[in-house]
């Protein structure tokens, strides 16, 4: 049990100020010592693509006059024919064709269907559908490709795209998974189709025409990075603008200066965290940032309400005690609001992917300084200008 059912937030504001400042000094450096953000393809006009490198097992064509679709899913292969007397699809189960072999011998089973085995012995199960699929079959062969324990670096990933110029590569996922990141900038008199080309000369030169799948293919323009960006800034300082406004108005200038820069502090830190973990700043990054602000403003009413209600009911006992016994009755509330908050997106962060694992751990870190900024910054600042407020209102009557 605390001493006098307080928390020394007062006395401690040194520390909690100090400590603050440490890390978004960090976080500065990094983004110098980095050379910025690592943007996201909406943040960063270009093109985004997923690849995975994958060995072809299987080539399918058809030569019939049916309209003939392949479609690869979690657990079968699917192939669709269309004509004068209906549809009908045909789906081979991985659990009953176990190999690319065996996927071989029943593709070889549907009318006008032929399928050349590469390699008979890669399981069914490692079968890849990545960009361009469901695909139409025609006369021109279509690879399945099928996932391996291969042995594919960034270093060669980097070097197959060296001539491209504005290149970065990243691993997504495990090294095992031989995924990675490409992000091209755009050049002079490009397009989407331009770079795509590109991108997919390079890779066959180094893999293969068909050693690599797209698992995922993004292009944003130049002005459209541009107006996202200023409109992303926009978006948070009106908000920030509202909100000193609207606190302002409910308690009194000190109350609003305090929560504004407390709220500062949540987007810094989060921008702090963000580049020193590297994670991609993008529209969820945004996102993220708004729900923050609004999470973080809403534990910091809470608390300045406490604040002037006791104030109010104990004057005599100043507002240093009150400030600390506030926070302290405020602290369970705040606690168990943030925790289950936390434990409800824990599990995307551990076990989701893509934005909506960003989204979630940025959040998470958002949470995390939510608390400490509403708690321990925003009434130390209080106290500071409050004291400020009441020596210059001294000074003016002594004049």
């Amino acid at each position: 049990m605390l001493k006098n059912d307080t928390i020394p937030v007062v006395k401690l504001r040194w520390i909690t100020w100090g400590l603050a400042i440490i890390l978004l000094a960090a976080g500065a450096i990094s983004i110098v010592l980095f050379g910025g953000f690592n943007l996201g393809v909406d943040f960063e006009s270009g093109l985004s693509q997923r690849i995975q490198i994958a060995p072809t097992g299987l080539e399918v064509t058809y030569d019939g006059d049916l309209d003939t679709v392949l479609s690869i899913s979690a657990n079968a292969v699917s192939v669709e024919q269309r004509g004068e007397g209906g549809v009908a699809t045909k789906t081979l189960r991985f659990s009953e064709y176990p190999t690319s072999d065996d996927l071989a011998t029943a593709l070889d089973g549907i009318e006008g269907v032929s399928a050349r085995v590469i390699d008979g012995s890669l399981k069914s199960d490692d079968l890849i559908s990545g960009y361009g699929f469901p695909a139409t079959l025609g006369g021109k062969a279509v690879g399945l490709n099928f996932r391996s324990s291969g042995s594919t670096s960034i270093e060669e990933l980097r070097s197959a795209l060296s001539d491209l110029g504005n290149v970065r590569v990243q691993t997504v996922g495990g090294s095992d998974s031989q995924t990675f990141q490409i992000r091209l900038g755009i050049k002079e008199g490009s397009s989407q189709a331009s770079l795509e080309a590109e991108v997919a000369s390079s890779l066959g030169n180094a893999f293969g025409k068909d050693g690599f799948v797209i698992l995922q293919s993004d292009y944003i323009g130049p002005k459209f990075s541009a107006t996202l960006i200023s409109s992303s800034i926009l978006a948070i300082a009106v908000a920030l603008a509202l909100i000193l406004v609207y606190v302002w108005i409910r308690f009194r200038f000190a109350y609003a200066v305090s929560a504004i820069v407390a709220l500062i502090h949540d987007v810094l830190m989060m921008l702090t965290f963000i580049s020193l973990l590297r994670l991609e700043f993008s529209s969820t990054t945004i996102a993220a940032l708004l729900t923050i602000i609004g999470y973080s403003l809403n534990n910091a009413i809470v608390i300045f309400d406490r604040i002037r209600e006791n104030t109010s009911l104990n004057a005599s006992m100043g507002l240093r005690s009150n400030i600390d016994r506030s926070v302290r009755q405020s602290l369970s509330r705040t606690l168990m609001s943030s925790l289950t908050t936390l434990l409800a997106i824990l599990p995307l962060a551990i076990f989701a992917s893509g934005d909506i694992q960003l989204f979630a751990i940025k959040m998470g870190i958002g949470l995390v300084s939510g608390v400490y900024s509403s708690n321990l910054l925003a009434p130390s600042l209080l106290y500071w200008i409050s004291k400020a407020q009441k020596t210059v209102q001294i000074e003016d009557k002594a004049e």
